[in-house]
């Protein structure tokens, strides 16, 4: 009965044919790729021989998520994990990312619950595309970043931005440091080579050093809001804390120390060319 309904209405019968053929791909491709098939020819005889058949499975291409996080440096690839894992932990709906993954440092401290500053900071909310470009941010200048001091003091870096974040965040009463540590790399990276030329948005070409700020006057624009730049001043607040005592105060120090010297060795020399002189 179903055969002769099919037979009677072509447009049926082109549907089902079309849905059958699709469920059978779809049942092949769950199977996996179908090994290639490598003809062997013996020498007996030569093509009018007897072929030998004989099944070579195609090597499986590596996942391409996989591929990605193999590429990048190991302190930019574990923050981007945190991430994903933070991320996919607030979509199931298991916990609510709110009371369980905020910062709160009574319930840390005495609550035992040591989580809430690693989910705080890598926490950046539901999928959206300011999610989507704050992840590229962090992968692109947190690369740069850890490229260029190494992994090591990369890492040191991270656990230093943690703590300032945590005391500012708790002083100012915001729960999530995840942004604000997404700037403090980027003002970072931008003290690398903070003249260098770079693009900004619509074409712009702005100084290095400018794109912390420039991203916080997009981030207040986007959210049509000046408290969307409070993550940003904090990132920028802990990432200037620790390049002026690891970077600028070291500098300024050596050269203080080394200043008494440099004077008394022109003076030095002025001393001998007189006593020569007078000889």
């Amino acid at each position: 009965l179903v055969a002769m309904f099919l037979a009677s209405s072509p447009l049926l019968w082109m549907v089902s044919s079309c849905l059958l053929a699709w469920t059978r791909s779809s049942a092949a491709g769950l199977k996996g790729p179908h090994p290639r098939r490598v003809v062997l020819v013996s020498l007996r005889g030569g093509a009018g021989g007897k072929a030998k058949e004989e099944a070579v499975s195609s090597p499986k291409e590596p996942n391409a998520v996989v591929k990605l996080l193999e590429s990048l440096p190991p302190g930019v690839r574990w923050h981007c994990v945190g991430v994903a894992a933070t991320t996919t932990v607030a979509l199931s709906g298991i916990v609510d990312p709110d009371a369980t993954m905020a910062l709160d440092m009574p319930s840390t401290l005495f609550r035992l619950q040591l989580w809430r500053p690693l989910t705080s900071a890598c926490f950046l909310g539901t999928p959206s595309m300011a999610w989507a470009t704050t992840l590229y941010l962090l992968v692109k200048y947190g690369c740069e970043l850890e490229r260029e001091v190494g992994s090591a003091a990369y890492a040191k870096f991270l656990v230093v931005q943690v703590l300032l974040l945590m005391a500012l965040a708790t002083a100012l009463g915001v729960p999530f440091i995840a942004n604000s540590l997404v700037t403090a790399v980027i003002f970072a990276a931008s003290r690398l080579h903070p003249f260098a030329d770079i693009q900004f948005q619509f074409g712009i070409t702005i100084k290095y050093w400018m794109l912390p700020f420039g991203l916080m006057v997009i981030g207040m624009l986007q959210a049509q809001s000046v408290a969307a730049i409070v993550p940003h001043v904090l990132g920028v607040l802990s990432a200037h804390f620790h390049h002026f005592f690891a970077v600028v105060w070291p500098r300024v120090s050596k050269e203080l120390d080394q200043g008494p010297l440099l004077r008394t060795a022109p003076d030095a020399s002025l001393k001998k060319q007189k006593t020569t002189k007078k000889k």
